[in-house]
C-alpha cells in the first residue's frame, strides 16, 4: 500500500485531491449555517470594525489589535457586516492546511497527513471555532506557522518553507539563524497580538525551543531575537491602544482581570472542582472513549522523542486552562484541536514501521475516527441561525414592549431588540425590582428546575449554548418572597417551641 512509487507526483496529486475534498466537504457543509453574531464577545469585535475602544467594549480588554486589523482587512475585501465571523471561518480553513503541511513536511509516509486532517476535522469544536467570530482560530493559525518553521528536535531554519526568494534577499543582510529567529518571533508576536491569552502557550514553546537547541549559546541568541520581535510588536499594539483610550485603559485592565478570575471569566453553574469541570468539558467534546484514547496517545507521545515537544505543549496548556479559563467554553480546547491530530498521526506512522503492529493500528485508527466522527456529527442540528438570533426573531413578532431578563448575550439582545426592555440576570436585585410591576420573559442558558419551558432555541453545533425561554406573571416574585418568608417564620416558631420544651440552662 505504501510501497515506493516510481511516479511520486501521482501520489502527491492524489493526496492533494484528498485534502481539497476534505476541506471542501466539511467547510462546504458549514456554509449551510448563517454567519451570525452568536455571542457578546463577537458583537464587541463587530463594533471594533468601525470604532476601536476597549473602554466602550469594542472589543473588550485587552483589545486584540491584531485580530481587529485582520478583521478590517477582510472587510475591505468583503463587505459582509460580520467580518469577524468571515475571518474565523477562513482561519479555520487555513488551520486545516497548516495541520496537513506540518505532517506532510515531517513524515516519510505522506498519506498519514490526510489522517491528521480527518482527525482534525472530526473533532467536535471545529465548527464552533469556525463560526464563533472570535480570535481563537486566527491566533492559532499564526502559532501553527511558527510550528511549521520550528523543529523541537532539529535546529530552526532547515525547513523548505524558509527557502524562498525573500529569504535569499534578507539572508545577505542578516545571518541565517538571526533571520529565522526574527521571523519566528514575529509569528509569535502576531499570535499574541491576535489573542494575548495565548501567552502561556507562546512562553512554553520558546522555552522548549531553547531546551531542544543543539548549541545553547545560539539558543539564547535566538531567544533574545524572538523576545525582541515580540516586544517590538507589543509596543506598536500598546501605542495603538493608548492612542484610543489613554491611561484609563490601565484601570479597565485591572477591573477586567479581577473580574475574569473572580466573577465571570472562569465561573460555572456547578460547585465541582475546576479539574472535574474540565474533565466533563473534555468528555462532552471528545466523548468518554475519545478522551481515553487521546489521553493514552498523549502519554505515549511524551515518551517518544519526535512527539515529546508537542505533547509537553498540550500538558502545559491544560495546566493553564484549569487555572485561568472557563470550562463552559470549549473553544479554549483549540490548542488541543491543533496539536492532538499531529501527535496522533506521527505516533501512528512510528508504530506503522513495525509489521506485526499494523492490524492493531488499523483497528485503533478506525475506532478513533468513528468515535470522534459520530460524537461530532450527532451534535449538529438543522437550525441555520444562532440561538440568540432565533430568540430575536421570536420577540420581533411582538408589537407590545416586553421585559426580558437574561443571563447570557445581554448586549446582543439589547442591540437586536431596542424596542424591548432587556435586564441582566446577574444583577438580581435590580432586575427583580423592575419585574415586580409586570410579567416578564426569562431567557436562560441553563434549564430551570420545576419550570415549564415556553420555547427552546437550540444551538447549531457543539459549543454553541442553547437558550431556554420561560414566562413569569407579575405575582411570581411576590409569591416567591412570601414562600421564603413563611418558611423563615415556620423555622422561628419551631425553634421557639423547642426552647419552650427544653429551656436553656441559666448560668
Amino acid at each position: 500500500m505504501h510501497q515506493p512509487n516510481n511516479k511520486p507526483w501521482r501520489a502527491g496529486l492524489i493526496i492533494s485531491i484528498g485534502l481539497i475534498a476534505c476541506i471542501a466537504g466539511y467547510f462546504g457543509l458549514l456554509n449551510y449555517y448563517s454567519f451570525d453574531i452568536s455571542s457578546d464577545d463577537a458583537l464587541y469585535f463587530q463594533r471594533a470594525l468601525s470604532h476601536f475602544s476597549v473602554l466602550e467594549f469594542s472589543p473588550h480588554f485587552p483589545g486584540y489589535p491584531g485580530f481587529v486589523w485582520l478583521e478590517r482587512l477582510i472587510h475591505v475585501i468583503n463587505s459582509h457586516p460580520n467580518s469577524n465571523v468571515i475571518l474565523s471561518f477562513l482561519s479555520a480553513i487555513t488551520l486545516t492546511i497548516s495541520v496537513f503541511m506540518y505532517c506532510y513536511q515531517r513524515m516519510k509516509i505522506k498519506s498519514f497527513a490526510l489522517f491528521a486532517v480527518l482527525l482534525f476535522l472530526l473533532q467536535g469544536n471545529i465548527a464552533e471555532l469556525a463560526l464563533n467570530g472570535l480570535s481563537d482560530a486566527s491566533a492559532l493559525w499564526f502559532f501553527s506557522l511558527y510550528l511549521l518553521l520550528t523543529r523541537f528536535h532539529l535546529p530552526l531554519g532547515s525547513g523548505p518553507l524558509l527557502k524562498t526568494k525573500l529569504h535569499r534577499v534578507l539572508q545577505s543582510l542578516l545571518p541565517r539563524q538571526t533571520f529565522s529567529a526574527i521571523i519566528s518571533g514575529l509569528l509569535l508576536a502576531a499570535c499574541l497580538a491576535t489573542r494575548p491569552s495565548y501567552l502561556p502557550l507562546v512562553a512554553c514553546a520558546m522555552l522548549l525551543e531553547l531546551f531542544y537547541h543543539r548549541q545553547r549559546r545560539q539558543g539564547y541568541q535566538r531567544l533574545g531575537w524572538q523576545i525582541f520581535s515580540i516586544t517590538l510588536v507589543g509596543v506598536i499594539c500598546a501605542f495603538y491602544v493608548f492612542m484610543q483610550d489613554g491611561w484609563a485603559y490601565i484601570e479597565e485592565g485591572q477591573r477586567f482581570t479581577q473580574g475574569h478570575f473572580t466573577i465571570w471569566g472562569n465561573t460555572t453553574s456547578t460547585t465541582d472542582s475546576r479539574l472535574s469541570q474540565w474533565l466533563t468539558t473534555l468528555t462532552n467534546t471528545y466523548s468518554t472513549l475519545g478522551v481515553i484514547l487521546l489521553t493514552s496517545i498523549l502519554a505515549i507521545g511524551l515518551y517518544l522523542p519526535r512527539t515529546r515537544g508537542l505533547s509537553i505543549l498540550v500538558c502545559c496548556w491544560f495546566a493553564w486552562i484549569i487555572r485561568g479559563q472557563n470550562p463552559e467554553n470549549i473553544r479554549h480546547l483549540a490548542v488541543f484541536s491543533l496539536l492532538l491530530p499531529i501527535i496522533c498521526a506521527q505516533l501512528i506512522e512510528h508504530v506503522y514501521q513495525t509489521q506485526r503492529m499494523r492490524p492493531a493500528l488499523y483497528i485503533l485508527s478506525c475506532i478513533l475516527l468513528v468515535t470522534l466522527g459520530y460524537h461530532s456529527i450527532k451534535q449538529f442540528t438543522q437550525q441555520r441561525n444562532a440561538p440568540v438570533l432565533q430568540a430575536t426573531q421570536f420577540f420581533k413578532t411582538m408589537d407590545k414592549q416586553q421585559m426580558i431578563i437574561s443571563n447570557y448575550n445581554i448586549d446582543n439582545l439589547r442591540n437586536n431588540l431596542p424596542q424591548h426592555v432587556i435586564l441582566d440576570r446577574h444583577y438580581q436585585s435590580s432586575s427583580n425590582y423592575q419585574a415586580q410591576q409586570q410579567g416578564y420573559w426569562r431567557l436562560s442558558s441553563n434549564r430551570l428546575n420545576n419550570e415549564s419551558i415556553v420555547k427552546q432555541f437550540k444551538g447549531r453545533f457543539l459549543g454553541e449554548r442553547s437558550l431556554y425561554l420561560y414566562y413569569f406573571d407579575p405575582n411570581h416574585l411576590n409569591i416567591t418572597a412570601n414562600i421564603a418568608l413563611s418558611r423563615q417564620t415556620d423555622i422561628m416558631i419551631t425553634i421557639l417551641n423547642r426552647n419552650a420544651y427544653f429551656p436553656t440552662k441559666m448560668l
